[in-house]
């Protein structure tokens, strides 16, 4: 009655116990299709083997045939004359025994080409008498006339025919064969050589333990049915287009039927299976599932009625334990003993929360506090730049009074370089990042005794943009240390700037200098990308790449190219943003 009552009054768990009924009838929906597919699947597959084997033996039959055939009209066969003989000769009565001697080789030489062959017969329709070759009993014999193939030899229109299975009795010998008959080379007279093959290997594959009843294998050539494994009527006109297998009605009832062609002789190899059949078997796995998903039911409904006869006992001691900790009682801990271990883990994650509850409190408290101490350290770090501006301009007024202008010129380069180092803006006018490199460029010139010619090509609507501070600076170093050659007089850096697109801002800084080597230049473009693991990378290329790449994002920064004859480019591409839209 608990069980009922607690249902009942939880609109929660009658929901949830609509869902699961629903998903298990799904799954058993989902579950019984899939294996009746896979089924089916495996039964077509095997069909289909089957039916590519009963295909291969069937082409084997008929391409054999003039391999066999046409070697004894040849002029140097020693039958030539023998067939001559026999179809051109005005003799049409009984053999002699010599010529029924050479008969016989003759047509057991073709017998003896394929196992298969189970007669050979020679017929012509200007003699009253014809003879058969029994590859069995090794005799020759007349053809009596009830011979099923006759009427066919008499209307035979083609090279080669090929004649359905027939049953065939003579002098106590019974033959089930087809039929394969051949014409005869000009000039050779009227007549055919006709062989009966064996089709126990046809009817071994199409019976091949396969476990359905009503399955019929059949061939058609040019429309008519020369083999069959069974007694059902199929006609061309039921066959299925190749690849539209489905479903046809036969003797009132549904069929599966699937067709091949084969490509080298046109024939058309069919089977059919009962519909109602191909279902069961489908369906030969779906009670097994059926009955796999029935006895999960009963276990979840088992499982959910001895949990639902505990969950409201343990609910309860959940609420009266956060009742607790909702009037600040931290030290009150929810005890068991739990039988579902979902409860359990609840109630110990309350316990450490109320456990953990004060601990947090005092370490957001810590944290505060280490924040505000970080904050004035920060402060402290800073320094008040002013007494080294003054610093350096009593150096400056003092080289002046030594008459050093030189020197006092470095070193107001040097105190305009510190201020734009330690600018409190991050984005400022392409302008005045250009002015800054040359200051620098003035330092190194004079380090380097103005060993480098320093040219710039920018364009003038690329300074009405801004750029990130410090951007010059280091592909200033770059060359001076990596690309100037201290031996040549003709060193020279360019520096040029101009607008790519309605998005982006091109700046190339084009050396003569010594270049580098293509490994090196592939291993440098690649390193670009990777994370700065020491205080050296901090300020070289890597930095510069990482910093554009942070501030412009994705497809920004630099790459590095090798010129056609000396030194190296580096490209640098960034967005056109005007100085507001980069503050912002």
């Amino acid at each position: 009655m608990k069980v009922k009552k607690i249902i009942s009054s939880n609109h929660l768990i009658i929901l949830l116990i609509s869902c699961y009924l629903l998903i298990l009838t799904v799954i058993s929906t989902v579950a019984c299709y899939f294996s009746y597919q896979r089924s089916k699947v495996e039964l077509l597959t095997e069909l289909d083997m089957m039916q590519l084997q009963a295909a291969e033996e069937y082409k084997n039959l008929t391409d054999q045939f003039w391999e066999y055939y046409m070697p004894i009209f040849e002029n140097s066969s020693q039958y030539y004359p023998v067939l001559q003989s026999y179809f051109v000769s005005g003799s049409t009565g009984t053999l002699s025994p010599l010529d029924k001697f050479n008969l016989s080789s003759l047509l057991s030489q073709i017998a003896l080409r394929d196992n298969r062959v189970q007669w050979v017969a020679a017929w012509s329709p200007s003699r009253s008498v014809n003879y058969i070759y029994d590859t069995e009993q090794r005799t020759l014999q007349m053809l009596d006339d009830d011979f099923p193939y006759l009427e066919h030899l008499q209307k035979k229109s083609k090279a080669m025919e090929i004649y359905s299975e027939q049953q065939y009795d003579s002098q106590g010998v019974s033959w089930s064969t087809l039929a394969i008959a051949g014409g005869l080379p000009a000039g050779m007279g009227k007549g055919s050589i006709i062989i009966g093959c064996s089709l126990a290997k046809l009817d071994q594959i199409c019976q091949n333990n396969s476990p359905a009843e009503t399955l019929q294998f059949d061939i058609l050539v040019d429309g008519n049915r020369i083999f069959s494994s069974g007694d059902r009527p199929v006609t061309d006109q039921d066959v299925p287009l190749p690849g539209q297998n489905g479903l046809r009605r036969l003797e009132g009832r549904r069929y599966y039927l699937s067709s091949y062609v084969q490509p080298s002789n046109g024939a058309v190899i069919t089977y059919s299976l009962r519909f109602s059949e191909l279902l069961k078997l489908s369906h030969k796995n779906t009670p097994f599932v059926l009955v796999i998903i029935l006895v999960l039911v009963l276990l979840s409904v088992l499982l959910y009625v001895l949990l639902i006869r505990t969950i409201s006992h343990e609910v309860g001691m959940i609420r009266d334990g956060l009742d607790k900790i909702g009037q600040k009682q931290f030290d009150s801990r929810i005890t068991g003993p739990f039988f579902q271990n979902s409860f359990a883990n609840i109630a110990e994650s309350i316990n450490e929360m109320a456990q953990s509850l004060k601990e947090n409190i005092d370490r957001a408290y810590f944290y505060e506090l280490k924040q505000k101490e970080a904050e004035l350290q920060e402060l402290q770090s800073k320094f008040n730049p002013h007494f080294l501006y003054n610093s350096l301009e009593l150096f400056r007024a003092r080289c002046y009074q030594n008459d050093d202008p030189e020197t006092a010129e470095l070193i107001a380069q040097t105190a305009s370089i510190f201020r734009g180092f330690i600018g409190s803006r991050t984005f400022i006018p392409i302008q005045e990042e250009l002015a800054f490199s040359k200051r620098y460029l003035v330092l190194f010139s004079a380090r380097f005794d103005d060993g480098a010619q320093i040219l710039y090509d920018i364009d003038t609507e690329v300074l009405q943009y801004g750029i990130i501070r410090n951007v010059f600076q280091p592909l200033i170093e770059n060359y001076f240390s990596h690309g100037y050659d201290a031996e040549r007089d003709d060193n020279s850096i360019l520096f040029r700037g101009y607008i790519q697109d309605e998005e982006h801002i091109v700046f190339e800084v084009t050396d003569n200098g010594l270049g580098i080597s293509p490994d090196r230049l592939s291993q440098l473009n690649a390193s670009l990308h990777e994370p700065i693991t020491s205080e050296k990378e901090s300020y070289g290329l890597k930095n510069l790449h990482q910093r554009l790449r942070l501030f412009y994002g994705e497809g920004y920064g630099l790459s590095i190219y090798n010129n056609p004859v000396k030194g190296i480019t580096i490209k640098m591409v960034i967005r056109k943003l005007k100085c507001s839209e980069g503050e912002n």
